[in-house]
């Protein structure tokens, strides 16, 4: 039994560009060391490069694991939190101190669908599977200090600045915006809104990718507002964090053209960010260094101080889009999460599951 250890942290993305980071971060940190620590890649068979050098900064006595999950396969993720909940209802591990959903998946000139249920792949890599994952792990979070944290983007906000000026949601006729219009999220879920068809350039990847982190930071407001009125669950806090822009031919932007790819996100951007970071070690601007925006993560995650559904740009306090904070919109985007992964009674201990 790991009785010795304060609590089990779980980030999900652990080989991406912000999630290798983050290990590092947690591995290097004597306050962290004392945790038991899962990171969750798609693959741990995988060559998982970047996880294996940020495994390098742990000192012997740092627990952790690395366990393969993935999160567009629902089954996939029922398995894995299956076995997570049974290895801490046998005292295995510690209860979960801390739920980090960082990973990110964009497809810039491909679309794909999950081959189980057909859904959108951006939309269940990012998403659902997250929601899925974090209500079935309810049952072994911590009860008093236990905290999810939302890594979002500020590609969830067409009001951004920077969003804005990347332009994915400009049309005429506002046909990007807003992310929801009918009763339901399907066309989101289903991939039949911002196809290639509607748009064959790299913004309707970004788009669909925009809206699923858009469902996703809705759980920050919505799963705290459930966790409230909770008789088992209501001291578990739900905090948001976006990271900024963290350029790397290698992160998110390995799936665009060659140009984008290898001199924007893989010269000039990172060179931006590395300056500004140099010049500015404490500013929120938008292009920061990895290892800022893991400090950051983690300084919200572990923050006991910090406000239940609270949400950062970096260190600084922040507003998610407006539509985020549509009530009735959270609500459905929940509803149809209930029903697109078919969850039962049985799957979760939040008592307002439906």
């Amino acid at each position: 039994m790991a009785t010795h250890q304060k609590g089990t942290i779980i980030v999900t993305g652990a080989n991406g560009y912000l999630g290798s980071a983050i290990v590092r971060h947690i591995v290097s940190s004597p306050e962290l060391q004392s945790y038991h620590s899962i990171f969750i890649v798609r693959d741990k068979s995988a060559a998982n490069t970047r996880l294996t050098s940020a495994l390098k900064a742990a000192v012997e006595k740092v627990s952790c694991e690395v366990v393969s999950l993935d999160l567009a396969s629902l089954a996939n993720v029922r398995r894995v939190a299956t076995a997570i909940n049974g290895r801490i209802s046998t005292r295995t591990i510690p209860p979960i101190r801390a739920l980090v959903l960082n990973a990110a998946f964009i497809e810039f000139e491909t679309q794909t669908w999950t081959q189980e249920d057909g859904f959108d792949m951006a939309f269940a890599a990012n998403y659902l599977g997250h929601w899925l994952l974090t209500v079935m792990l309810l049952q072994s979070i911590d009860l008093k200090t236990g905290r999810i944290t939302v890594v979002g983007s500020d590609i969830h906000n067409p009001d951004d600045w920077l969003t804005e000026t990347i332009g994915p949601y400009t049309h005429p006729d506002n046909k990007w915006r807003p992310f929801i219009t009918g009763d339901n999220i399907d066309p989101i879920a289903l991939g039949t809104w911002s196809t290639r068809a509607d748009d064959p350039s790299t913004q309707n990847g970004l788009r669909r990718y925009g809206a699923a982190k858009f469902c996703l930071v809705t759980m920050i407001s919505e799963l705290q507002r459930r966790l409230d009125s909770d008789p088992l669950l209501h001291r578990v806090t739900t905090v948001g964090v976006d990271p900024g822009s963290m350029a790397s031919s290698e992160g998110v932007a390995r799936r665009t053209d060659w140009f984008s790819r290898n001199i924007v996100h893989g010269i000039i951007m990172p060179i931006m960010g590395y300056v500004w970071i140099w010049l500015y070690p404490e500013s929120n601007r938008k292009m920061r260094t990895t290892a800022r925006s893991a400090r950051d993560v983690m300084r919200a995650t572990m923050d006991v101080s910090v406000d239940k559904a609270a949400y950062f740009d970096g260190t600084a306090p922040a507003e998610t889009a407006e539509e985020a904070r549509d009530v009735r919109k959270r609500e459905m985007i929940w509803r149809d999460s209930v029903r697109y992964t078919q969850l039962k009674e049985s799957e979760t201990v939040l008592k307002n599951w439906k």
